[in-house]
């Protein structure tokens, strides 16, 4: 290789160098941590004098496929050699992202070229799992324990210290705003929903504040015997938690987790039994640890949900149910899928929204495309990205 043709080969590295710093914008992975960002592009195209339509589109589709590597490329390349000398190098930039949505800001013409500029959203799928810590709001509804007829009295007596527990433990977790209902019945504030007017708890009582967002939790505890052991007596404390969803009462699911104790030792001899016995404090510590556990993995699957809410047209103004109080923020990007979009310049069916104004409970967002109806938005499921 000739001294030309190292200078030549080093003179292409560093301006492939500098492409994919320019390309990733701060830093030469040319990839961003972000799943979702919005960018400006300007596509041009030349002036076709009696086609200004097709002009339009190869600007347009200049600018989108600008967007789309400033959401992220990947740069490969490769040499052609001849008798040890490179002849040939050649870089292939590939976007490593698509355009989500766009919009048009502004177009402008000159005698040779049209150039459009858009602002878009690029990104990559959304993650079945965000799992981000953000604040989950709990009512605590009043549920159930019951134990066998055959369960010691010891194991028996504290059943109601520990359906307590629950509550007490899911209040004090963190990130958790805990509302305690346990005097009122899931069915009893259905029902009271349904005509509040006429129900005489709901006049007396009020009604819990359960917001479209928020969660309510309804556990279960039941102690039975495991009878698989012949030397052992075995029993298995069963605990479930129904969780609901929003002011409609929607089940998310039902989460069950069973902790076997082995209480004592299977004898005719009383004394034998009496020494087995496992302390009944130490039974407690074992509980308390079960519920702290149970408490913590289903609070991590809530965090893993998505965060997402219902769209709603209002007064000219689309509101999302889900605000400040669920983990929203400001200019928040969601995404709803599933519109049949005529003449987009993309090949999916997907609008982009933003959050103008959060409050508590709900927010004001709108499309980055504003020529997307509202009303096609109406009624929609909005995801947004974390």
């Amino acid at each position: 290789m000739t001294k030309r043709d190292i200078k030549l080969n080093s003179y292409f590295y560093f301006l492939t160098f500098l492409l994919i710093l320019f390309l990733s914008n701060k830093t030469v992975i040319a990839k961003d941590e972000k799943r979702f960002k919005q960018v400006d592009a300007i596509g041009r195209a030349v002036l076709i004098a009696d086609d200004i339509q097709t002009s339009r589109k190869r600007a347009l589709e200049d600018a989108l496929y600008l967007a789309a590597l400033k959401g992220g490329a990947d740069i490969s390349g490769f040499s052609a050699i001849s008798s040890n000398t490179v002849i040939n190098d050649q870089s292939v930039v590939t976007a490593t992202n698509r355009v989500i949505d766009f919009k048009i800001i502004k177009e402008e013409q000159d005698k040779e070229f049209l150039s459009i500029k858009i602002s878009a959203v690029v990104g990559s799928k959304m993650s079945n799992k965000n799992c981000k810590v953000r604040p989950i709001n709990i009512a605590l509804l009043r549920g159930s324990f019951n134990s066998e007829t055959n369960i010691p009295s010891k194991l028996s007596r504290k059943m109601s210290q520990w359906y307590n527990n629950i509550y007490y433990i899911i209040s004090k977790s963190p990130n958790v705003k805990s509302a305690n209902y346990k005097n009122k019945s899931l069915d009893q504030i259905i029902k009271s929903n349904i005509n509040p007017t006429f129900d005489y708890n709901a006049l007396t009582n009020g009604l819990p504040s359960i917001q479209a967002g928020n969660y309510s939790v309804v556990p279960e505890l039941s102690l039975v015997a495991d009878n698989q052991s012949n030397t052992h007596s075995n029993y298995l404390l069963k605990v479930s938690l129904n969780i609901y969803k929003g002011n409609n009462f929607e089940l998310v699911t039902v989460k069950t987790y069973d902790l076997p104790i082995q209480y004592e030792v299977k004898s005719n001899f009383q004394f034998i039994r009496n020494i087995s016995t496992l302390n009944i404090d130490l039974i407690d510590k074992i509980v308390f640890q079960h519920l702290n556990v149970l408490a913590s993995n289903f609070l991590q699957e809530l965090n893993c949900n998505p965060l997402e809410g219902k769209l709603i047209l209002t007064n000219g103004e689309l509101r999302v149910d889900i605000g400040k109080k669920q983990g929203l923020r400001d200019k928040q990007i969601g995404i709803v899928k599933g519109l049949n979009i005529k003449n987009s310049m993309l090949s999916n069916s997907s609008v982009i929204l933003h959050t103008d104004k959060i409050f508590d409970n709900y927010s004001i967002v709108s499309p980055l495309n504003d020529k997307i109806k509202l009303d096609n938005l109406n009624n929609l499921i909005v995801e947004f990205a974390e």
